[in-house]
């Protein structure tokens, strides 16, 4: 869990950065103020969040190539009873995977920068965009316009509501995205083409892969963990006479809330990256190789993979498209004699009994 806290090192090192420059370029007596401060002013806070953005793309990619590399590795291994124990060794004597996110970040660092600042980028032209609506939403305020005109403010609650799903929606498809770059090696563009084929053709179950990431790794990890460590922290302080007789445990519980909450966000976002790189990585194996070749026999027991082709019988090949059936017997495009002249006998009995 040592990758998590680099990110935080360097999210907290910009917003310092951040504040700070923009308290500089915005003094008057050192830019004389008016439209150069103004100018500076913009680029200032742009660059700030697009470096955000930056670091948690590259941060997000990173655990996701480690991941996808454990998925065709170390899960792949079919071992016996003892196999569980083995890797999970292995794993501690290599540095608990650290050599391999290291790995990781290196083929990052020196083959997807590109894409990631493109997707850093248009996220961060959507944050503006919000700022933007949001500043002249308060100005607006401030005049009375809105007061005196129902319309505008209807329209400005509909923009703000309509640039915030957009944001949504673009965070939801550059989060797969970065995944895609990482386990393909593709540009930001092709992942983008590929998260959405990949969401048409299993909607349902990209639905329930992003119920459980915010149940799990934004409820009960990233909101519970620092609610959690604050309660105690002002309970153990507020139980000490000694203490509660000069200073009150309340700011020493929001100050843990707050680091909590950093080093929780962090760790969950590490888990929401196993969990997107895990569901890609299963279903890309089930949708290009029959049988899998790489999901281990716990999670082809929780897919339920031969449960369902057991059940499906010969009746699975007949529903399959000509072609697919075609190359997977390797024929290479050759249609044999009798291939579909008549389907498999269950299948048969089962259209009659209609």
């Amino acid at each position: 869990m040592v990758w998590p806290l680099v990110e935080l090192v360097f999210l907290i090192g910009f917003i310092i950065y951040g504040i700070l420059g923009l308290g500089f370029v915005a003094y008057p007596p050192v830019w004389g103020g008016g439209t150069t401060t103004a100018a500076l002013c913009i680029l200032h806070v742009v660059g700030t969040l697009w470096s955000i953005q930056f670091v948690r793309a590259c941060d997000y990619t990173t655990t996701a190539g480690a991941v996808s590399y454990w998925f065709c590795t170390t899960n792949a291994e079919r071992a016996g009873c003892c196999g569980g124990a083995a890797r999970c060794c292995r794993g501690w004597a290599a540095g608990c995977g650290l050599p391999r996110v290291l790995d990781a970040a290196w083929t990052v660092v020196s083959r997807h920068m590109g894409s990631l600042a493109f997707g850093s980028f248009i996220m961060t032209a959507v944050q503006i965009v919000r700022l933007v609506l949001y500043a002249i939403h308060t100005a607006t305020k401030k005049t009375g316009v809105e007061d005196r005109s129902y319309l505008i403010k209807l329209l400005f609650r509909c923009a703000m509501c309509a640039v915030w799903c957009l944001e949504k929606s673009i965070e939801f498809i550059t989060t797969y995205a970065y995944v895609h770059v990482a386990v393909d090696g593709t540009n930001f563009c092709t992942a983008c083409k590929d998260t959405f084929c990949l969401i048409i053709k299993y909607p349902a179950q990209t639905a329930v892969n992003s119920l459980l990431k915010r149940l799990l790794c934004g409820v009960l990890l990233g909101l519970s963990t620092p609610f959690i460590a604050a309660a105690a922290c002002f309970l153990y302080l507020d139980s000490r006479d000694d203490f509660t007789v000069h200073h009150s445990p309340l700011y020493s519980a929001v100050f843990v809330f707050l680091i909590s909450w950093f080093v929780a966000a962090g760790i969950a976002n590490v888990f929401e990256a196993i969990l997107d790189t895990v569901f890609l990585c299963a279903f890309q194996d089930m949708d290009q190789n029959s049988p899998p070749l790489y999901l281990s026999d716990s999670m082809r027991k929780a897919l339920g993979v031969d449960s369902a082709h057991k059940e499906a019988g010969k009746s699975a090949n007949y529903y399959v498209k000509t072609s697919e059936r075609h190359q997977r017997a390797g024929n290479h495009g050759k249609v044999p004699a009798q291939a579909d002249a008549e389907p498999p006998a269950d299948a048969a009995h089962a259209g009659s009994a209609v």
